[in-house]
């Protein structure tokens, strides 16, 4: 296990990439869509560490109530594991609450689910594995897709 990835909720995509861009040199290698969830993703490489803007595409999605609620910034640190399945069994186990009642696809073709933060020292946390049966989204070539 390690960490994947850091979750950011924006309020304001545009000028959190314009920031990260001008403090690391980074910008998305990755934007996808995740319908399911109301939210499109911008993955970034900030010197080794992944990035993940999330910004709400709908105005009940999870991010904009998470931004509604406690205002943009860090929304949850990801884990790798090898296997979702395998984790989700063991915490559930252990009598941990998770949000999700089964692993799910996420961004990046990724099996995922999250814990309670109540059950994890107030942060939510994720637990990500590739999904073999997941689509393969093309990424990007570093540069916004709708900016020329």
């Amino acid at each position: 296990m390690h960490l994947d990835h850091i979750g950011v909720a924006s309020a304001d995509v545009e000028a959190d990439l314009d920031r990260y861009r001008r403090l690391f040199g980074a910008v998305p290698y990755k934007v996808e869509d995740v319908a399911s969830e109301g939210v499109r993703t911008w993955f970034l490489d900030a010197g080794g560490t992944k990035i993940e803007l999330l910004e709400a595409t709908t105005p009940d999605s999870a991010i904009a109530r998470h931004i509604e609620k406690r205002g943009p910034g860090l929304h949850h640190l990801a884990f790798a594991v090898d296997s979702a399945d395998e984790m989700f069994a063991r915490v559930r186990n252990e009598g941990l609450r998770t949000l999700n009642d089964a692993p799910k696809l996420g961004a990046d073709g990724k099996q995922i689910f999250f814990l309670h933060p109540k059950d994890a020292g107030g942060v939510l946390t994720e637990f990500c594995s590739p999904d073999p049966g997941a689509p393969r989204v093309p990424t990007s070539d570093g540069t916004r897709p709708e900016a020329d």
